[in-house]
């Protein structure tokens, strides 16, 4: 676990030590032919993701020589992943799902009640609205749920702001859940928070809940929108409009199973309405976001 942990830290110190901004490491990098975006690259030295599929593991290898470290030096600190199958419906640790945020997370667990494993997400259907400045400003977020045990009564949503804002976005219930205890890591921009259902679910039962993330104005400029699942997902619907004043470029919706599956990178397109989509079937645990990139000199 200590090697996996430290993945993310060395591929930091490395990309410093280079001197290369994070856009000519990508541009080296597709000169070897591999095509990698600054905004993975950036989730990978910050612990938020990890090169697992074939052509990340072949990208990490280039990455090596175009950073100056010895071969091997940056794999070998992913370890080995256990491989499991996409069916099973086991809850993935924390540890596994966040990368080297995984601790800090387990933390805030235990500021709120862990609902351990009496629901499930059948759907989830996010949408975010962008400020001018291209920061978060709202996120609508409908979820339906099912029972797994009898009385399951709450379920938690976890946040990680990954701009790095000073203050993190206010949990509004909105439809079928109130609000409950709220963890907050102020050191790694994380936050957990209770929504207790309005009544208690037999087994089997259903039901659909709506809340809201509200951000403060003047928050940072943001690279992606994600959602990270600790077990396996029917259906997740992830929606991103832009302000008319802030429009970046370059979309891309990516899976990164925890199971260390093959995972997919899709282009997207813009409407007219400056909005792009996602919608990922039947998916196992892991991260699904759209990122996108910023014109350097907007």
């Amino acid at each position: 676990m200590t090697q996996r942990r430290d993945f993310a830290p060395a591929l930091h110190g490395a990309i410093t030590a280079s001197g290369l901004t994070l856009d000519r490491i990508v541009h080296r990098l597709a000169e070897r032919g591999f095509a990698l975006s600054t905004a993975t690259l950036s989730y990978w030295s910050r612990g938020r993701s990890r090169p697992e599929r074939p052509e990340s593991l072949a990208a990490l290898s280039a990455l090596e020589e175009i950073l100056g470290v010895p071969a091997g030096s940056l794999r070998e600190l992913l370890g080995d992943r256990v491989r499991r199958g996409r069916g099973k419906t086991r809850m993935v640790p924390s540890g596994e799902l966040w990368g080297h945020f995984g601790a800090a997370v387990d933390q805030l667990m235990s500021q709120v009640q862990r609902p351990a494993e009496h629901r499930r997400v059948l759907s989830y259907h996010e949408r975010y609205v962008m400020d001018a400045a291209g920061g978060e400003s709202y996120c609508r977020v409908i979820a339906v749920l099912e029972a797994v045990t009898e009385r399951a009564k709450h379920m938690i949503t976890v946040y990680r702001d990954d701009t790095r804002c000073a203050r993190l976005p206010t949990v509004v219930p909105v439809a079928g859940v109130r609000l409950g205890r709220v963890g907050v890591d102020t050191e790694s921009h994380l936050m957990a928070a209770e929504l207790w259902f309005d009544q208690n679910l037999r087994r089997g039962e259903r039901t659909v809940v709506e809340y809201g993330l509200d951000f403060l104005p003047g928050g940072n400029r943001a690279v992606m929108c994600e959602r990270r699942f600790a077990a396996p997902i029917r259906q997740y619907v992830l929606e991103v409009t832009f302000h008319p004043e802030a429009v970046p470029k370059d979309f891309r919706a990516i899976s990164e199973p925890a199971d260390g599956g093959r995972g997919e990178s899709a282009e997207l397109s813009i409407d007219d309405r400056r909005t792009v989509r996602a919608v990922w079937l039947d998916e196992p645990a892991g991260a699904y976001r759209i990122e996108w990139e910023w014109d350097r000199f907007a």
